[in-house]
């Protein structure tokens, strides 16, 4: 016996993915002598059906795995928008400053970034010459400095055993500034149009970012419910102030480091202490290690000249670093939020795991920023507990 189609369709589909026809639909319908399946509207599909849910599932897994590998991809742009808030956040307060003496805000941005800018020429301008031609002799003066080690006779004995300034010697005698610097002429010169290009990405973006500042922040606050909106503006521009009062105060106590370094190595009458102080400067900027690795590397260095002149630059970084980190740095820090050294440690081990040294710069004003929500929100509300 053969079934119709309608009859096929009903006894392929379970009887649960129908919905009931409305009786007044249905009625309708009779009377007016159609067909029952003409008036019929179509049947809701169950989400709770394995298809649908398999469908959705899979569609979703396939869209986060292309968003991740979107932002993998991005990583680099990504980081470079997130300096640039940082910095815009740090020089924020100069220009908040400006605005209070009744300056408009574009032209405070402008005297901020135009001072900034005209400020990093002038010491870009007055160093460059002198950095290159230093760096330059000291990478050639690298293999006469090792060679006089070998009349130590510690350092022969050693040297025997490990052939250690052998090694450095083959390291520095074939090697010029670029191939040091990027491993080869090409690689240094997409090293530099790529050192180049970011810096004016990180320019650009801060500018704007340092305009647009309260205008991001009023537009991030819509997003919050009106009746929050009060306390998370109050939170939000506490998160920013110790955001850039951290990353301004690096900037001061770095240069500080660097400046002192200067002058010590300029009275020790080392040959190449402008390179040598803007290390001291550079690695002071990576929290907990940095100003250690610069004193070690500077210490090395300055031993291929003279041992006394070593040791007293040993000295003096040991008795530095005392007086930085007990002196300098609380008074600098005075007015932010004092980041505990145990969670400084773990924001820069993570920061550095994902993102290596510009993760580590980078995850201590926003360890500050957690800190102080932390004080702020959590910490009230188990306290009233």
């Amino acid at each position: 016996m053969l079934l119709s189609m309608e009859e096929v369709e009903t006894t392929l589909q379970p009887a649960d993915a129908y919905a009931p026809m409305p009786e007044a639909e249905a009625e309708t319908g009779a009377g007016a002598g159609a067909e029952p399946s003409a008036k019929r509207r179509g049947l809701p599909f169950r989400r709770s059906h394995p298809y649908y849910v398999g469908f959705v599932g899979g569609l979703g897994v396939i869209i986060c795995y292309y968003l991740a590998e979107a932002i993998r991809v991005v990583t680099t742009e990504l980081i470079l928008i997130l300096i640039a808030l940082l910095i815009a956040v740090g020089l924020n307060p100069l220009v908040e400053k400006l605005t209070a003496r009744g300056m408009r805000r574009g032209l405070a941005v402008l005297v901020v970034a135009g001072g900034g800018l005209l400020l990093i020429a002038a010491f870009i301008t007055a160093i460059a010459q002198p950095l290159a031609t230093q760096t330059s002799g000291l990478i050639e003066a690298m293999p006469k400095r090792l060679e006089s080690l070998e009349k130590n006779p510690s350092i022969a004995s050693l040297d025997q055993k490990y052939n250690v300034v052998g090694r450095l010697q083959t390291m520095f005698s074939g090697a010029d500034t670029a191939q040091v610097i990027a491993g080869s002429i090409l690689g240094f010169g997409e090293f530099l149009v790529t050192s180049i290009f970011e810096t004016f990405t990180v320019i650009v973006m801060t500018v704007y970012f340092l305009s647009s500042l309260p205008a991001i922040r009023g537009a991030s606050l819509r997003l919050v419910p009106a009746s929050r909106r009060s306390r998370v503006a109050l939170l939000s521009d506490g998160v920013l102030e110790r955001m850039g009062g951290y990353v301004s105060g690096a900037a001061i106590v770095a240069s500080l480091a660097g400046l002192a370094a200067f002058l010590m190595l300029g009275v020790l009458q080392v040959e190449f202490l402008l390179p040598l102080a803007l290390l001291i400067a550079l690695t002071d900027l990576i929290p907990l290690v940095g100003a250690t690795i610069g004193a070690l590397v500077v210490t090395m260095i300055v031993f291929l000249d003279s041992p006394a002149k070593a040791l007293a630059a040993g000295l003096f970084f040991i008795v530095y670093q005392q007086f930085e980190n007990f002196v300098i740095y609380p008074r600098v820090m005075s007015r932010t939020v004092d980041v505990p050294p145990m969670v400084a440690v773990i924001a820069a081990l993570i920061g550095a795991a994902l993102l290596g040294v510009v993760g580590a710069l980078l995850a201590i004003p926003l360890a500050a920023g957690a800190i102080y929500l932390f004080r702020e929100v959590v910490q009230p509300r188990q306290d009233a507990m």
